[in-house]
């Protein structure tokens, strides 16, 4: 954040969650450590959370968000289509799938991609099997995207940072 702030533009970090509903941005977010471990709420209440979290992100979009801020999300709604028990999602697939069609679309995707073993030995919120899934699944998502970037994230992390900067400063150019 610091050199992308250093170049003279403003970059911000946000953690996904629906504000409207549940926290206005910029307020301290709380994570949970284990999301997987939580039941997944109802249809009708998993349904009217993403419709919310749809109106928020355009709300935010159109009228919060300044067109000389760039905006680094640390997750984006469609995680919600690759991990739904994270999000404790209850309703239809197809439904969130509709909702992510109408999400604003980030200008660039990053992926940050390491064999599963090393991302399962800095986290092992979910089984290795489910590790090697998801991961599958993100690749999939990102290379369908028209914009998109995958990092090799086991490199050094001042490797992985310098090589997010350059592709976040060549796609602003």
């Amino acid at each position: 954040m610091k050199q992308l702030n250093s170049h003279g533009g403003i970059a911000e970090m946000r953690h996904l969650k629906p504000r409207i509903v549940m926290r206005r941005r910029g307020e301290t977010v709380t994570i949970n450590p284990n999301p997987h471990e939580q039941i997944p709420r109802s249809t009708l209440t998993s349904i009217a959370k993403i419709s919310a979290w749809l109106l928020e992100e355009w709300y935010a979009a159109l009228f919060l968000e300044k067109r000389t801020t760039l905006l680094i999300c640390d997750r984006y709604y469609h995680d919600l289509l690759i991990d739904p028990i994270r999000y404790r999602y209850g309703g239809p697939m197809w439904i969130a799938r509709l909702v992510g069609k109408f999400m604003p679309q980030p200008g660039l995707w990053v992926l940050l991609d390491a064999p599963a073993e090393v991302l399962q030995a800095r986290k092992q919120e979910v089984s290795f099997n489910e590790t090697v899934r998801q991961r599958q699944e993100y690749m999939n998502f990102v290379c369908k995207q028209r914009k998109h970037v995958i990092v090799d994230a086991s490199k050094p992390l001042d490797k992985v940072i310098t090589y997010v900067e350059h592709a976040i400063s060549s796609a602003l150019s």
